[in-house]
């Protein structure tokens, strides 16, 4: 009875486990500064030690995003191509608006603040400039 429980507990285990998609984020170095597993409609984000730093909790076109303590920092509304990202108080801080494999953000003013390209192996993040600041695979 008891290796028959171990057994299904084990499988059931493995079935989450590989439920679950996990990504690196590494900075612009290419030095792991964090992990972003999804399962569902839940990301949990994970710094380089594994200690939780936040959530996101997607519900149709909204996301909602929790640091560490489970308070909401903000959310994201999607719209089409076009992304408007608000607050804790709701007051719009930022878009993106993607084309075909490129994201382009945009601060409150309408100024690009960095842009997103996906390629097969993953997503490059740059700011205004052009520089690479991160990468995510």
């Amino acid at each position: 009875m008891t290796r028959t429980l171990t057994t299904i507990i084990l499988l059931l285990l493995t079935s989450i486990a590989f439920c679950a998609e996990r990504e690196t984020i590494r900075d612009a170095t290419g030095k792991v500064v964090g992990t972003a597993t999804t399962d569902g409609n839940r990301t949990v984000y994970r710094d380089a030690t594994g200690k939780t730093t936040g959530t996101a909790t997607t519900e149709g076109n909204r996301t909602i995003y929790r640091d560490a303590t489970g308070k909401t920092v903000g959310t994201a509304t999607e719209s089409g191509k076009r992304t408007t990202y608000r607050g804790a108080t709701g007051k719009t801080i930022g878009t993106a608006t993607e084309s075909g494999n490129r994201t382009t953000y945009r601060d409150a003013t309408g100024k690009t603040a960095g842009t997103a390209t996906s390629s097969g192996n993953g997503t490059t993040y740059r700011d205004a400039t052009g520089k690479t600041v991160g990468t995510k695979k």
